[in-house]
Formats: C-alpha cells, sequence, structure tokens
C-alpha cells in the first residue's frame, strides 16, 4: 500500500514537471507574424523623361517605424526572421497608367545597396492602379533601419505632356519569435 501510493505520488510528480517543462518551452518558441504598411508617392517629370529610355527617380525618405512595430508585437529585432514584400501597388489618382512600359523598384537605405524588389514588364492598359511582380527577397536589414527609400526606373512608352503624380503602397510581412 504504502509502495503504491509513493508510486502515485511520483507518476503525478514526473507528468507535472513534464506539463511545467512543455508550457516553458511553448512560451519560448511561440511564433508571431504580422504586417507593416508603407505608402509613398513618386513624381515623374514630364521634362526629364525620354520615351523609351529608362529613367531613375527616388522617393522621399519613408519612417520604418519599424522598432515600435516591433515592441507593439512582443518581439524584437534580433527575434525577427523574415520581413518580405508582399504586395506593391501603384495607383494614379486621375486618368491611367498607359504611358508606362516598364518598372524596376528597388529598395534602399544608407549603408546596404540597392535591392531589386519589384518589377513589371507588361503593363495593363487602361487601368488605373496594378500590383507589381515582387521578387522573393528577405528586406529585414532595410526595415530594421529608421528610413527606407525606394529607387524606381521606370520606361515610358508615350510623351509625358505633365508631371505623373504615382501612389505606391507596400505591405511587408514579419515573421519573428516573440520575447
Amino acid at each position: 500500500m504504502f509502495k503504491e501510493r509513493i508510486m502515485k505520488q511520483l507518476a503525478c510528480a514526473l507528468i507535472l514537471l513534464m506539463v511545467i517543462t512543455f508550457n516553458l518551452s511553448c512560451k519560448k518558441n511561440k511564433v508571431t507574424e504580422f504586417d507593416i504598411d508603407y505608402s509613398t508617392t513618386l513624381s515623374i517629370p514630364s521634362s526629364s523623361i525620354t520615351v523609351n529610355v529608362p529613367a531613375d527617380f527616388n522617393t522621399p525618405e519613408i519612417n520604418t517605424d519599424s522598432k515600435n512595430k516591433f515592441i507593439s508585437e512582443k518581439t524584437v529585432q534580433n527575434l525577427v526572421d523574415e520581413i518580405k514584400m508582399t504586395r506593391f501597388d501603384l495607383s494614379v489618382a486621375s486618368g491611367n497608367l498607359n504611358f508606362l512600359k516598364s518598372l524596376n523598384i528597388y529598395l534602399k537605405t544608407s549603408g546596404l545597396g540597392d535591392v531589386l524588389i519589384a518589377t513589371k514588364t507588361v503593363i495593363p492598359q487602361n487601368v488605373s492602379s496594378f500590383g507589381m511582380d515582387l521578387q522573393d527577397v528577405n528586406v529585414k536589414e532595410y526595415i530594421f533601419n529608421d528610413k527606407i527609400q525606394f529607387r524606381v526606373t521606370v520606361t515610358i512608352q508615350t510623351g509625358l505632356t505633365a508631371t505623373q503624380q504615382l501612389k505606391m503602397d507596400q505591405t511587408v510581412h514579419v515573421k519573428a519569435k516573440q520575447s
């Protein structure tokens, strides 16, 4: 009888230890995923671009606010595994994008080289917006910086009579461990 009671207590203690160990290991390895949205504009002056000749333009700098976003998602920079672009939309407020022939979009920030993140070689006709074709590239080192910027290589197929304002909306998807 005494031996059975000891065995039951040992079994209960072992089960309790396993449950505690499992709970602690799960909390340490909890993964979080979330999106960060950005938006900017790009001005293409009519006077500075030639038909069928690629030209480079830079967007204004964008604050990444990544540190605050990481905090709100209960993670920190060194626990981030991957950040990838999941959406890059281009639009104009009025008219259409028929003047565009092709686009290459590079992400840039201080201290790092430019990285190609999106392209579009077949532009849909008679639309005021479209999604870019995204590259499968981890951009976490760029988003860790305080500011990012886009360099856009654009080729137009018709002459521009006025400066074009392109709106650029992006989403990056973050995969990280929680702190």
